[in-house]
């Protein structure tokens, strides 16, 4: 007995020791590297830019001539068609360019946002702006099929030299949103010596659709990813044109959001974006993704055909095209309940998608441009509360402890963990257990927002590019930071100097926050100016490596610091595993 009790003492002391060593472990795997509080990058805001013009802003391009306003510090165009209206026969083709115009054009009016539900994204902030005991109000998104329209941002007129371009897809699951929304005004960005240009492009069913018959009309032998050849034609417009706003068109950053940000980074494994842009910016959109054949698309889109109502004069196209975009995604919703897909994942056309984006990163069949990408802390919380307000919560257990979601979860997570998968998942599921929703969404972000970035990461590395990493960790306090934290899309005002515009008036902000937002702005338009963040008397932002994998904290405080050992923790996000592990083709 004593024997047994000797060894069930000497088992409880080593699990002990192992446990102290695995927390000394992790606590010290990151390095150790200085902290900047956000007071001490509070003197960064650049002096406010003068707009006081010794003429009118007027500028002449291909389609005809332009008249800008003044908006607060900045100088604005706005409502620029950048493309025909796709609306008739002209319905899922490539955008054609804009049709001339005589005259001046007066571009004061932002353009339509492009067709999608008319709460826009009330379903996704107002129940974040409930958990803070406040209200998100947002009138009804009006939208139409004619949308193709972008804005350009100056900080003054006349410009003094050819300025750095930053070219913004804003996001909303590519089915809602407007590169209009108050939230990307250019007046704060610009200040810190960039153009700034935003845009909207087609959404949803619109936007991201394939059928048989269009393949066959097309000379590309090519359907779908329409949201992407629009994206394509602003920065062809920019291309041509930027010169006369005073931008430099051979300087080109293409940065975006959630769907922006994925739609940034698929472009970047398109060929047909070669010369346009010079670097990305992912903010929260890893386009890491097999996505889905063109067949498979097709087979989607020959299921919706199949629904609309019959008519022997006109082919399965011709029916859909007369319809009423509402109509059309009635048609979609009924499809799905016989055949569940996702309209806007990557469709692997041959023309603009020639290899998925993960097998094109995965052989370095990319477009040699620099790349700054991150993630928040706490990305599905938003989601989650946004699915409770819904639907009434089931109350059964998570999908991940749900009977086949343990499953998925394995075998997704196994091409990053390897061999540690069963241990990482251990991991996952006691901290589920004593975090809850917490412990659910660092799950979940590991898996589907930080493995992917770390991947990009260093995939884009791997073929000689530079590449600088970020987390965001920020969360407000108040009401509902226990259960948001960083949530997704919380980086968005500090980047664009927006946390007290009207989009965000429910979620409170402090003065270190504001600082934050200096310090985010100075960080992104360097790197759109030059490819590396970092300048005098910031704090430093190492760049990647495949060895060392260093990336920024933004903390929990607004403080920022540097790291090494991107987590997760276990994970295997080197180049040369990720290879192997995905079998790049």
């Amino acid at each position: 007995m004593a024997t047994k009790w000797k060894w069930m003492l000497w088992i409880t002391g080593a699990l002990l020791l192992a446990i102290v060593a695995s927390v000394i472990y992790i606590e010290n795997r990151g390095g150790h590297y200085p902290i900047y509080k956000a007071s001490s990058f509070s003197h960064l805001m650049p002096p406010t830019a003068s707009t006081a013009s010794i003429s009118e802003p007027v500028v002449q391009i291909g389609a005809g001539t332009l008249r800008g306003t003044n908006a607060g510090s900045a100088i604005a165009f706005r409502g620029i068609p950048y493309a025909r209206p796709p609306i008739g026969e002209l319905r899922w083709q490539p955008p054609e360019p804009p049709l001339p115009w005589q005259g001046v054009r007066e571009a004061v009016q932002p353009g339509s946002a492009c067709t999608q539900r008319t709460s826009g994204l009330t379903p996704f902030f107002a129940p974040m702006a409930q958990a803070y005991g406040s209200n998100f109000e947002q009138s009804p998104i009006k939208s139409s099929e004619d949308c193709l329209y972008l804005d350009v941002w100056i900080p003054e007129w006349p410009v003094k030299h050819a300025l750095p371009v930053m070219v913004w897809l804003h996001g909303g699951s590519n089915t809602s949103g407007s590169g209009t929304q108050s939230t990307y005004d250019g007046i704060s960005l610009t200040r810190h010596g960039v153009l700034l240009v935003t845009l909207n492009y087609r959404l949803g069913v619109m936007g991201f659709f394939s059928h048989p018959e269009l393949t066959a009309e097309s000379p590309h032998h090519s359907s779908g990813n329409y949201g992407l050849l629009d994206q394509l034609a602003a920065l062809n417009w920019v291309k041509q044109n930027i010169a006369q706003f005073g931008g430099d068109p051979d300087n080109v950053t293409l940065f975006g959001e959630s769907a922006g940000a994925i739609d940034a980074t698929r472009l970047m494994t398109s060929p047909l974006a070669a010369g346009l842009f010079k670097r990305v910016i992912s903010e929260s959109g890893p386009a890491f993704e097999s996505g889905q054949t063109l067949s498979q698309a097709e087979g989607f889109g020959s299921a919706v055909s199949a629904l609309a109502p019959s008519n022997a004069q006109s082919t399965p196209l011709t029916k859909l095209r007369a319809l009423p975009v509402a109509e059309v995604e009635a048609l979609i919703l009924k499809a799905k309940e016989h055949f569940p897909t996702d309209i806007t994942a990557a469709t692997t056309d041959g023309w603009v998608l020639p290899l998925s984006p993960q097998q094109a990163l995965l052989t370095g069949t990319i477009q040699k441009v620099d790349l700054l990408i991150g993630l928040n802390g706490r990305e599905l919380s938003a989601f989650r509360l946004a699915a409770a307000a819904a639907a009434k919560p089931s109350g059964g257990q998570s999908s991940l402890t749900e009977s086949g979601g343990l499953k998925k979860f394995s075998e997704a997570a196994r091409h990053y963990f390897g061999s540690w998968t069963n241990p990482a998942i251990a991991i996952y599921l006691g901290r589920i257990l004593l975090n809850k929703d917490a412990g659910l969404d660092a799950a979940a972000n590991d898996l589907i927002v930080a493995c992917p970035v770390g991947a990009m990461a260093s995939l884009t590395n791997a073929s000689g590019q530079d590449v600088f990493v970020y987390r965001f960790d920020r969360s407000i306090p108040g009401k509902g930071e226990s259960a948001l934290g960083a949530f997704h899309s919380l980086e968005v005002p500090y980047v664009f100097g927006s946390l007290r515009g009207r989009e965000w008036l429910w979620l409170p902000s402090s003065q270190d926050d504001a600082s934050l937002s200096d310090l985010l702005q100075t960080y992104w338009t360097n790197f759109a100016k030059t490819s590396n963040p970092n300048a005098s008397g910031l704090p430093n932002w190492p760049a990647w490596s495949d060895e060392e994998k260093e990336f920024l904290v933004v903390n929990q405080d607004a403080s920022v610091t540097a790291q090494r050992n991107f987590p997760p923790f276990l994970s295997s996000l080197r180049a040369n595993e990720l290879k192997q592990s995905f079998k790049a083709k």
